[in-house]
């Protein structure tokens, strides 16, 4: 079983060499190739879905008797743990953002 590093949890943060988030890629378009924000979004989500719902099959597997490796459930459900922890913060900050900008005065 391998470990995911937390160097592929760069490629969610916009590169600022490149002029990071612009108007066009927050409205889903591309600027020099790049993804968007709102699609690495999504696709952090899906992964932290997944990972859920892994978690939740090694539990229910390990409940019936039906696995016998407690240590690779366990792994899986922290996994989940992690990964959700990690997208509420990114939410919050987020939000943060969000109202810091409402805030302004023009």
């Amino acid at each position: 079983m391998t470990i995911d590093s937390i160097s592929q949890l760069s490629g969610m943060l916009p590169d600022i060499k490149s002029g990071g988030i612009t108007g066009n890629s927050v409205n889903g378009g591309s600027d020099l190739g790049q993804k968007s924000f709102v699609s690495h979004l999504k696709d952090s989500i899906s992964q932290v879905n997944e990972l859920v719902d892994q978690a939740d099959k090694a539990s229910l597997n390990l409940a019936a008797g039906k696995a016998e490796n407690l240590h690779d459930a366990m792994i899986a459900m922290e996994k989940a743990e992690s990964a959700f922890k990690l997208l509420v913060q990114v939410r919050n900050k987020v939000i943060d953002a969000y109202n810091e900008i409402i805030r302004m005065q023009v």
